[in-house]
């Protein structure tokens, strides 16, 4: 899977870009269409990886713009109740400066002793006297001034209110707008819906200073418009050091080691589409049994290889489905939808078990489908006998004619690829990455050692796929052993040494087309239900027509859990035997 939608070259460049479509309500205010942003990097797999964070940085600014021009009920909400409180605590103020009885006889005492000393010329004008008086009757009088002043405002509010006026407001709805940076248009339906919520607000308060008046603290808004805002309303926006890229880069670190490097590659893509459809800036809280559902539901109109489809490109997850229902691609698979939730699975039971969220996020959330409708069947005896009589296998006419009959015997990973594999039930990738070193003897036993030892480039699906199989006598009578000695004469280090790693640093690429076009040109099959990974299925079906049961066999095609046995290429001489018996009895009828 890749992000070939985002990422592309520009120009002559070698270097890779992220390309990122803006959305179009946003075109006016950034000021472009789209987004280009190097990555720094040449090889397509780092790119990939590259991407992610300069995709997450520019999804959260776009969200972020989106959120401040649209506002929601909780912003509307969070503003009204700010300004209620802002008058409240007004208010409460302004009566905490109120002179008080003391006060007010204080100032009478030293206005009478200015008389009585000649300061103030109460004998005079009668102007003089007044405003002598005056800031005495104004600290008497102060209490019930505001009293009327409120009333006076309340009713003036109720008036306004009934018949839609709001320009005495409109100095608060302004101030919410520049403060919080809504796109609320003056004269607009949401401009006078903003205005009117904030005069109810003044109501609320204007009744509940009236009952202050009567010595009631206690009293409450009694408009459902005027409440408290819900910190939990909306998307909570992670705190530094715990978004969700930075907690996926945790759970990663402490489970590397158990999954190959290319299923991390694309799990990573498969997460980022689900952060994204979450909010990539959002607080993990965001992870909930419902965000797993709804996404879920979303992946059931998810076209099939939707990143690499050009109609596609630069598109959003969502604008991806919604375009789909235009140009009609096909859709993901059940299988193919429940690998989608695995490759989330495992992080949401890590941020569950260390308390990060409070639900078990994918309990029951897989789909069920029909384990008889697997998608790649095990070779039939007459495929088999197809494959192994063909030229490959015998003589052929040489190189890119190995389909065709001729006098040229090819004895290279070509051959023995698909010998060793039906044999033993390996993996392609296992096989085409073996080491001369991997060939070995234990206990006067010859081995294939399926491991990550020895190179950087070698990996295996998961820790426990690390295994001893033993070499089927088959293999040792058709000259496995004389090849590997040959190739450790020569010095080599790979068992097939015309294999090389691909940009993504494995060995299948070239055995995976080279086999496809060739069984395909020699009858053997026919359409996806069969391909390299049917002799796998050949194997496990040979071993149960044995009468092994499934957890006898598991351990040697890597179905088991990560031992220092698998791992070392240690193992008791008793164990080996029987390992030995059970390869053994791979058989079948060519």
């Amino acid at each position: 899977m890749g992000l070939a939608s985002n990422i592309q070259r520009r120009g002559g460049s070698a270097v890779y870009y992220v390309r990122l479509a803006v959305p179009k309500k946003l075109h006016s205010i950034v000021g472009k269409k789209e987004i280009w942003k190097s990555t720094g990097v040449r090889d397509p797999k780092a790119a990939r990886l590259a991407a992610l964070p300069i995709l997450a940085k520019y999804r959260a600014q776009f969200e972020a713009l989106a959120q401040r021009q649209e506002p929601t009920p909780g912003d509307l909400q969070a503003a009204v109740w700010r300004h209620y409180e802002g008058l409240l605590d007004h208010d409460q103020r302004e009566r905490a400066a109120m002179p008080t009885i003391a006060m007010v006889q204080q100032a009478k005492d030293r206005l009478a002793d200015d008389i009585a000393a000649g300061t103030v010329e109460w004998s005079g004008d009668p102007l003089v006297q007044l405003n002598a008086a005056l800031d005495v009757l104004v600290m008497k009088d102060a209490p019930a001034l505001a009293r009327d002043r409120r009333d006076i405002k309340l009713a003036q509010l109720r008036k306004q209110l009934a018949v839609g006026e709001t320009g005495p407001i409109e100095w608060a709805a302004d101030d919410v707008i520049q403060r919080d940076q809504l796109l609320i248009e003056r004269g607009s339906p949401a401009y006078r819906d903003l205005c009117q919520r904030l005069q109810r607000a003044e109501i609320q308060m204007l009744e509940r200073a009236a009952e202050r008046d009567q010595g009631n603290w206690s009293g409450v808004p009694t408009d459902a418009v005027v409440a408290p805002a819900d910190p939990t309303a909306g998307k909570q926006r992670a705190a530094p050091g715990e978004g969700l890229w930075e907690l996926y880069g945790r759970f990663e670190s402490e489970k590397k080691a158990s999954i190959s490097v290319d299923t991390w590659t694309q799990n990573r893509v498969i997460v980022g589409l689900f952060f994204e459809f979450i909010g990539e800036t959002s607080h993990v809280s965001a992870i909930t049994r419902k965000a797993v559902r709804d996404w879920k539901h979303a992946l059931a109109s998810w076209p099939v290889k939707a990143l690499k489809i050009t109609e596609f490109q630069g598109m959003t997850f969502r604008k991806i489905i919604e375009a789909n229902k235009t140009i009609g691609k096909p859709t993901i698979s059940a299988n193919t939808l429940n690998r989608y939730l695995s490759a989330i699975a495992g992080f949401c039971e890590w941020l569950f078990n260390h308390e990060f969220i409070e639900q078990d996020c994918m309990r029951g959330m897989f789909l069920s489908v029909d384990k008889q409708e697997q998608k790649v069947f095990p070779y039939s005896d007459d495929q088999l006998r197809t494959i192994f009589g063909s030229p490959l296998m015998t003589r052929c006419a040489g190189d890119d004619q190995e389909h065709k009959p001729g006098g040229v015997e090819i004895r290279d990973w070509r051959y023995w690829l698909p010998w060793i594999a039906a044999y033993t039930g390996a993996r392609l990738g296992e096989l085409a990455q073996l080491l001369t070193a991997d060939v070995r003897q234990i206990h006067g036993v010859w081995v294939l050692h399926v491991t990550r030892e020895g190179s950087r480039l070698k990996s295996t699906k998961t820790g426990g796929s690390e295994r001893v199989v033993p070499i089927h006598s088959e293999l040792i009578t058709l000259g496995l052993l004389e090849y590997h000695a040959k190739m450790v004469a020569r010095g080599e280090q790979q068992l097939f040494p015309e294999l090389k790693p691909d940009t993504r640093g494995f060995f299948s690429r070239t055995p995976s087309r080279f086999f496809a076009g060739y069984f395909k040109r020699i009858g053997a099959k026919s359409d996806k239900r069969h391909n390299f990974h049917s002799f796998r299925h050949g194997a496990a079906d040979a071993f149960r027509r044995a009468a092994y049961l499934d957890e006898q066999f598991g351990p040697l095609l890597g179905h088991t859990k990560s031992t220092t046995t698998g791992r070392y290429g240690i193992m008791p001489e008793g164990p080996l035997r029987d390992r030995v018996t059970m390869i053994e009895a791979i058989s079948y009828s060519l």
